[in-house]
């Protein structure tokens, strides 16, 4: 078949799709040299892709210290959005190993939020001549991007179209509607607790 990463031109489809992003970073990155930013960096992305490929999640891009993960891009399966919590809850579990090796190096943990939605986009190779790349476009990115900006170091938001299409195996801890920027309706926003069965992850905070 023709691999879909080369076809040009662009398709519209339903993804789940997941950012993430650092808390504070920036500014702790200040009082860094560049050889630690980087070095703190290369942990966080090297894990957190890890996680992220074992989940079936596509990288589309690493945006300073934000990642942007697609589900259902380029090819879909039922359980996109079930496997992009699943994901993130992985991913939060992860940036436990990564804080020890960071916290090992002398510097202040880490602290990650995630958004996660599912809404349908256009998805193609996007560019120029020189240089396309594989990517997504449209008012549901925004919105996850939005969704994430409201999670505190530690939380994942997704949305309630992400929740239906999960199903109830996503343990949540209740929801808030906010209203986002650029956006006309208020939305409501779910705090995922955990993921079930097969995945049967927590993320319950460990005492202290």
């Amino acid at each position: 078949g023709i691999d879909p990463f080369t076809k040009m031109g662009g398709d519209r489809r339903p993804i789940t799709i997941l950012t993430s992003d650092l808390r504070g970073f920036t500014s702790t990155s200040e009082g860094l040299n560049p050889e630690e930013v980087v070095k703190v960096l290369n942990i966080y992305f090297g894990k957190m892709a890890d996680v992220i490929t074992h989940h079936g999640g596509t990288i589309d891009e690493f945006m300073g210290d934000g990642i942007l993960v697609l589900f259902g891009a380029p090819t879909s399966q039922q359980d996109d959005a079930l496997r992009a919590v699943a994901c993130g809850v992985e991913m939060q579990l992860a940036l436990r190993e990564v804080n020890q090796q960071v916290t090992g190096l002398g510097l202040q943990p880490l602290e990650m939020g995630i958004g996660i939605n599912t809404g349908e986009v256009v998805v193609g190779n996007i560019g120029s001549e020189k240089r396309t790349k594989y990517g997504v476009v449209g008012a549901q990115v925004n919105l996850t991007y939005r969704i994430e900006s409201y999670t505190t170091g530690g939380q994942i938001f997704i949305s309630s179209t992400t929740l239906e299409a999960a199903g109830d195996r996503v343990h949540v801890n209740g929801n808030r509607t906010v209203q986002p920027k650029g956006v006309k309706d208020p939305v409501v926003i779910w705090d995922v607790a955990g993921v079930g069965e097969p995945y049967n992850l927590s993320l319950a905070v460990e005492e202290q």
